[in-house]
């Protein structure tokens, strides 16, 4: 017997929580900060996790603010969702089920609202981390409907007296983020949910002999499939695991986790079976660095929309933006080698950078950036050339001007007159063969 197959029973009393990372964009004319300021907390990054050199770097005074963080209390979520209809919202009971089982009113398809964040980035992009936790991996499946486009999921909410009431959860988060400004990235049919980079945490009782174990059950936790039923699936080529380091008094590993282009799911040892505590503790060292990575292959993209929307012919907002790029890439990219002391912590930063291409990203803002500067060359290039031209035209008439003030000047006067003409001729002539002279040797 293995030892997933010992822990079974564990598994099946395992706590879930997960934060659905939505990348947002806004426009500085739009983007309302105090909105962010009255209604959230603003909290400063203090995870030990990223280097302090690269906390300095980000934000200092004297290099754009890289990176704020704001925090939405789960009670302004949930205003949010029964606005005036519930003047009680503490007893509010939420559920998720799917269109075809619309009355699943069950303690199995319950789930709940908890703290979330708002990343706000200097690149004019964004993430909501919509912090949600449930019983059963089902609810985040029927939620994210990952690999579809179709949503299944209907989201009901039940009050003190019973009586149960439909609301959809991502028009909230879209009417929400509204109010500060954001849009969603994608304008598109499809659920927010899907473009959303899912940050799974299961919390179970014992700790962990074998590596084996731990990448079986992060690999359920990234398909959302039951823990209790080992699953495989050959066709998944783009998963990484990352391991805690094993504590050699107890033989054995607290964490791991599940790296790919779409989801980071961990599985911890919490004796006390404490998820809040689990998932704060994600929230504050976890998060910031996986947006790290995330938010340099959003720039990248909204670089590019930008770029096919801007006027080429305004060179002043063409500048602009390849210095917005010049210094995305002089303090907002940041080397895997760079991120944390830590090295289980630089491969988790590591796969997410690769698994989504993001180097790739970041070279072709680069080839970009030179194309723009040449662009900028052509404009002004052909801005001077038409002041040149009109200043030949200009000079052209006041040669005409002169040579009639000299023609009626030596009509009118004596030698002297005369003498100077051939003097200054002469000069004339002796300087520009000096000069034909000099660029023939050259």
């Amino acid at each position: 017997m293995t030892e997933y197959d010992e822990l079974k029973k564990v598994f099946e009393q395992a706590k879930y929580g997960s934060y659905l990372l939505i990348p947002f964009k806004y426009n500085e004319d739009d983007f309302r900060l105090d909105w962010l300021e009255a209604n959230t907390e603003k909290m400063p990054l203090t995870t030990m996790d990223i280097n302090e050199s690269v906390k300095q770097t980000m934000n200092a005074e004297n290099t754009p603010n890289v990176i704020s963080r704001y925090k939405l209390p789960k009670e302004m979520l949930i205003k949010e969702i029964a606005g005036n209809a519930e003047k009680e919202i503490a007893d509010l009971q939420f559920y998720v089920c799917e269109k075809k089982k619309p009355d699943d009113y069950t303690e199995r398809r319950r789930f709940e609202l908890e703290d979330s964040f708002i990343y706000v980035f200097h690149t004019q992009v964004a993430f909501l981390c919509l912090g949600i936790r449930y019983a059963n991996i089902e609810i985040l499946d029927c939620i994210c409907n990952l690999g579809y486009v179709n949503r299944k999921a209907v989201y009901f909410y039940r009050n003190k007296e019973g009586n149960i009431r439909e609301f959809w959860l991502e028009e909230m988060v879209i009417e929400l983020c509204k109010k500060t400004g954001l849009e969603c990235f994608y304008q598109s049919e499809s659920s927010i949910f899907l473009e959303s980079y899912i940050y799974n945490v299961a919390v179970v009782k014992e700790r962990f002999r074998y590596m084996e174990t731990i990448r079986q059950a992060v690999f359920n936790l990234h398909l959302m499939v039951d823990l209790k039923e080992a699953v495989e699936d050959d066709s998944e080529e783009d998963v990484h695991y990352v391991y805690a380091v094993k504590t050699q008094a107890l033989g054995s590993y607290r964490w791991g986790c599940c790296v790919t282009s779409q989801t980071i799911s961990y599985i911890v040892a919490n004796p006390q079976m404490d998820i809040d505590a689990e998932m704060e503790d994600q929230a504050e060292n976890g998060i910031p660095v996986a947006l790290l990575a995330l938010y340099q292959k959003y720039t990248c993209l909204r670089f590019r929309e930008l770029l096919a929307i801007v006027d080429k012919k305004k060179i002043k907002r063409l500048k602009r933006m390849r210095k917005q790029m010049l210094e995305f890439q002089a303090y907002g990219t940041i080397a895997p080698a760079n991120i944390s002391r830590w090295h289980n912590i630089k491969q988790i930063y590591q796969h997410i950078i690769e698994t989504n291409a993001i180097s790739e990203a970041i070279d072709d803002i680069s080839i970009t950036l030179n194309i723009l500067a040449e662009h900028q060359k052509e404009i002004e290039a052909a801005r001077n050339n038409t002041i040149i031209s009109l200043i030949t035209v200009f000079g052209i008439v006041s040669i005409l001007a002169s040579v009639l003030t000299i023609v009626q000047i030596l009509a009118g006067g004596g030698s002297a007159e005369w003498l100077s003409l051939i003097v200054f001729s002469f000069g004339m002539l002796v300087m520009i063969a000096v000069v034909l002279l000099y660029q023939g040797k050259e």
